[in-house]
């Protein structure tokens, strides 16, 4: 059929597209997802003017325009500042004074794995401004990595919408930490600062030499299946410094026999410490 996003995705072509999903991010997808699929990728067949045959062509190039703009459309997730608030909690009242009780010079290195458009990691940089005041006389590094590039040009930036400032953060916070300019509001230089955006596939680290004392890996897991499960979390193991701790979201766990974590809780938060 034409190339208008009207074309029809034959079944053989579908299951081409969930095998390529799950090999290029880890997505578990199904038969049932047919809808999710067109309507993410229709608009892809419009702007570069093919059809799902040539685009299944096309795709098989990793570092092709028409790749990256499949894994943007498919691995976009709705994120907001403060999203489920239990792990920013956690990070004020236990995980950093745990950490800098300890060594009040430490580095404190904290990564943000899959940060999507960036509303996670700055919502770090916003925990820790308030309980360290002024972020100069600490060590801090923030790292936010995720698979598309479109996500991380943009997070980078740091730039947000009146509608995305407002969801999760009090008027307040948005004086605070954002400066206005023609309805859009941008993160403060000092909070942009320590944060750094880079390309990062959490399934495939290959390379990845630095080692954090906490990890965000927040709504990922569940799309994946048991055996990427297993590989993201030995992945997230990996990255994290003896005794570090990793923070994964509300509806998902880590299963007892993969024996590198030990599960943690304080006052309704649950976290995972590393034990090997």
């Amino acid at each position: 059929m034409g190339n208008d996003g009207s074309a029809v995705m034959t079944d053989h072509e579908l299951n081409q597209f969930i095998e390529h999903v799950r090999c290029q991010t880890g997505i578990n997808l199904d038969a049932s997802k047919r809808y999710l699929l067109e309507s993410r990728l229709g608009p892809i067949l419009q702007q570069f003017t093919i059809t799902y045959s040539e685009l299944l062509k096309v795709v098989s190039v990793t570092n092709s325009v028409e790749n990256q703009a499949l894994i943007s459309a498919i691995t976009t997730n709705e994120t907001y500042f403060f999203r489920d608030e239990h792990p920013f909690n956690l990070l004020k009242y236990r995980l950093i004074p745990d950490l800098l009780g300890k060594n009040e010079s430490a580095v404190v290195k904290i990564a943000s794995a899959a940060c999507s458009s960036g509303q996670e990691a700055y919502s770090i940089t916003m925990v820790l401004k308030e309980i360290l005041f002024d972020l100069a006389k600490f060590r801090v590094q923030i790292q936010a990595f995720d698979i598309s590039d479109d996500i991380i040009v943009a997070a980078s930036r740091g730039e947000y919408s009146k509608f995305e400032v407002e969801r999760g953060l009090s008027d307040e916070k948005i004086r605070s930490y954002f400066d206005c300019n023609d309805g859009r509001y941008q993160v403060k230089p000092e909070l942009r600062s320590i944060v750094s955006f880079s390309k990062q596939n959490i399934l495939k680290p290959v390379g990845m030499i630095a080692k954090y004392n906490i990890v965000f890996c927040r709504n990922v897991v569940n799309y994946f299946g048991f055996k990427d499960r297993s590989l993201l979390f030995d992945n997230l193991a990996d990255m994290l410094l003896p005794g570090g701790v990793l923070v994964i979201g509300a509806t998902e766990f880590i299963d007892d026999k993969l024996g590198r974590f030990v599960k943690k809780s304080d006052k309704g938060s649950v976290y995972y410490k590393k034990v090997n």
